[in-house]
Parts: structure tokens; C-alpha cells; sequence
């Protein structure tokens, strides 16, 4: 003789010793599920709005309009600087070349020759 038990008589048992084993805090219902479900799907919103404002501020971050006068403006630079260290080396060349004359340095050359005649230099 099989002794049967109904499938659906052993959940209700079951449930009916969870219930009574847990505090009324314990327990969760389908309010707190859906509303646990709602605040997940809120915060997926705001990630995803997050998301799509810093890549609008990349967007417009990347657009520059061009202008002469700003390529002018930013390599000003590039192009004052060159040419104060050209002055500075034809000064230092001419300073190097006049004392290489005073002191009677081998290399130094006499442009015109009657400075040589001279034998002084003019600028010290």
C-alpha cells in the first residue's frame, strides 16, 4: 500500500512553517518588490540620462570655429621668438668677433682692412 501526498498540501505546509517561523518584519510583499523594482528601473533612467549628457558636453566640446586671427593669436609665438634669437645670435657673433680682434686671436678676420691698420677695436 503507497501512501500518496498532494504536491500542492506540501507547499501550503511548507509555507505556513516559514510564516510562522519568521517576524512580520521579515516577510517581503509584492508591494515592496514592485517598489524595490521601480527605484532599480529609476536609477537605470538617471545612469542612462547621465550617460547621454556627458556625451552631448563631448560633442560640443569638439566643434571649434576657425579664424585667421586666432591661428595668428597662438603662434605669435612661433614666430616673435625665432627672430629675437637671430638678433641675439648676430649680437653674440659680432661681440665673440671683437674680442677675438682686441685680443689678437688667430681666427679672427679683419673686415675692412684698415681696421687692421688700426689695431683697435671699435666697439670696445
Amino acid at each position: 500500500m503507497s501512501l500518496s501526498i498532494d504536491p500542492a498540501l506540501i507547499r501550503e505546509t511548507e509555507a505556513a512553517v516559514a510564516m510562522s517561523q519568521m517576524s512580520t518584519e521579515d516577510l517581503v510583499s509584492n508591494e515592496d518588490i514592485s517598489n524595490t523594482h521601480n527605484i532599480i528601473l529609476e536609477g537605470r533612467k538617471e545612469s542612462q540620462e547621465i550617460i547621454d549628457d556627458i556625451d552631448d558636453v563631448d560633442e560640443a566640446d569638439t566643434i571649434v570655429p576657425f579664424s585667421l586671427f586666432d591661428l595668428l593669436r597662438k603662434s605669435a609665438v612661433n614666430l616673435f621668438l625665432p627672430f629675437i634669437n637671430g638678433i641675439m645670435l648676430g649680437f653674440g657673433e659680432i661681440f665673440a668677433h671683437e674680442i677675438g680682434f682686441k685680443y689678437g686671436f688667430v681666427g679672427a678676420k679683419v673686415y675692412p682692412p684698415q681696421r687692421q691698420l688700426k689695431q683697435k677695436p671699435k666697439y670696445i
